[in-house]
């Protein structure tokens, strides 16, 4: 007998809204680092490559509550959102901190990245705060 990690509705409602923002931003992102005729080879790439990541974490996320609609939240889905709450809080933090502290950067520019910065980690706060439940062997009555 398997356990799992059932989550209610409102957990649910809590990990679908990180999923659903990063994906937006970090498609949005790509097509920017595309568009940008000002950036080289390597700067394109890795720009690239970070996008990927979260992108890739967004759909294996949003998988992973198609998922545990029925059986809730397994143990590796809650290990991935721990994962994935934590590199989004962590690279907002350097990555947000850097954008602040950088010279070459307008206030228009640190503005909204720190709204994407500050929403971002919001959200990832939200999503492993809703993540808790209690744990039910599979089949069992909740």
């Amino acid at each position: 007998m398997s356990v799992v990690t059932s989550m209610d509705r409102r957990s649910l409602k809590t990990i679908g809204p990180l999923v659903v923002w990063t994906f937006f931003v970090w498609t949005s992102r790509i097509r920017n680092v595309f568009s940008d005729d000002g950036l080289d080879a390597f700067d394109r790439t890795w720009r690239t490559g970070v996008a990927v990541v979260f992108i890739g974490f967004s759909v294996a996320m949003g998988v992973a509550l198609w998922r545990s609609r029925r059986d809730g939240l397994g143990a590796g889905a809650a290990r991935l959102l721990a994962v994935f709450a934590s590199w989004t809080v962590a690279f907002w933090v350097v990555r947000g901190g850097g954008i602040l502290l950088d010279g070459n950067h307008d206030a228009g520019f640190k503005a909204i990245h720190t709204v994407l910065a500050v929403f971002s980690i919001g959200l990832a706060a939200l999503a492993l705060r809703g993540r808790t439940g209690t744990r039910t062997p599979v089949g069992s009555a909740a």
